[in-house]
């Protein structure tokens, strides 16, 4: 069966192949390339493919003037090197086969979004830090949707949390030195026990440690240098604390309530 989508009501097809295409259209002429096709001509695509030119006309980008093609494989500028192959274009208004959303999203690490990492691990405001890292942006209102989008990103958001690492580390706040005073505030003897967890959450959260991604070596880290025992350290693998109201277990295994 070949691909179909509706554009501006009118449905329009890819053909696999020229055999599957005159099973439904046995006369209709095919242009040998769709470089040379006009709007409307079935022409064939770079990989042999039986498409339509939906759409032929020209873009001026600064100083030169585009000549392209629109299909359901996407958009291509007739006089480069473009080439339509492939699966459909998820928008055919674009040049790229992968969506803005997409390369925003999943894209490369480019420089505008490492920067925007670095401002943000610095403490400015994230749309703030996207104007900064993307100065010739203008519109408020396409920084914001932008800016969304980048704090979804799971590549983005690693680099957050790498910049966040350095920028502690050199201060000398290590993840070992944050575990290591844990064991020292637990250690105290007259430190509530609910302070001393609430303490420890703020710490791990701004060096990265509860990430879901860490969180199975940062329970085997706290377990080692606490002496937790593993059913008491369950609450952070679901991402949450122990309840105050609960006990603490020491190295021995026995537990102390906590004082009210």
């Amino acid at each position: 069966m070949p691909y179909s989508r509706t554009i501006k009501g009118r449905a329009h097809h890819i053909f696999a192949n020229e055999d599957e295409f005159r099973e439904r259209y046995p006369d209709e002429p095919i242009v040998s390339t769709w470089r040379k096709a006009d709007e409307d001509q079935w022409c064939y695509s770079d990989d042999g493919q039986i498409i339509m030119v939906i759409k032929r006309g020209t873009l001026t980008d600064k100083s030169r003037t585009i000549e392209y093609v629109r299909t359901l494989l996407g958009m291509a500028d007739v006089k480069a090197n473009s080439k339509l192959t492939g699966i459909p274009a998820k928008d055919i208004y674009s040049f790229a086969k992968v969506s803005w959303y997409e390369r925003t999203l999943n894209g490369r690490i480019s420089h505008e979004k490492r920067m925007f990492a670095k401002y943000v691990a610095n403490g400015i405001e994230p749309v703030e830090a996207y104007l900064k890292a993307n100065p010739r942006t203008k519109s408020m209102n396409y920084a914001q949707t932008k800016t969304k989008i980048l704090l979804r990103s799971k590549k983005v958001r690693q680099l957050i949390d790498k910049e966040t690492e350095i920028l502690l580390s050199d201060i000398g706040i290590t993840n070992r030195y944050l575990l290591e005073e844990a064991k020292a505030i637990i250690d105290k003897p007259k430190a509530r026990d609910g302070d001393k967890l609430r303490a420890l959450e703020t710490l791990m959260k701004i060096s990265g440690l509860l990430n879901a991604e860490k969180k199975t070596d940062t329970i085997a880290m706290i377990q080692e240098f606490t002496g937790f025992s593993r059913d008491k350290l369950m609450a952070f693998e679901a991402g949450a604390l122990p309840d105050t109201k609960k006990q603490l277990t020491n190295g021995s295994g026995k537990g102390k309530a906590e004082e009210e």
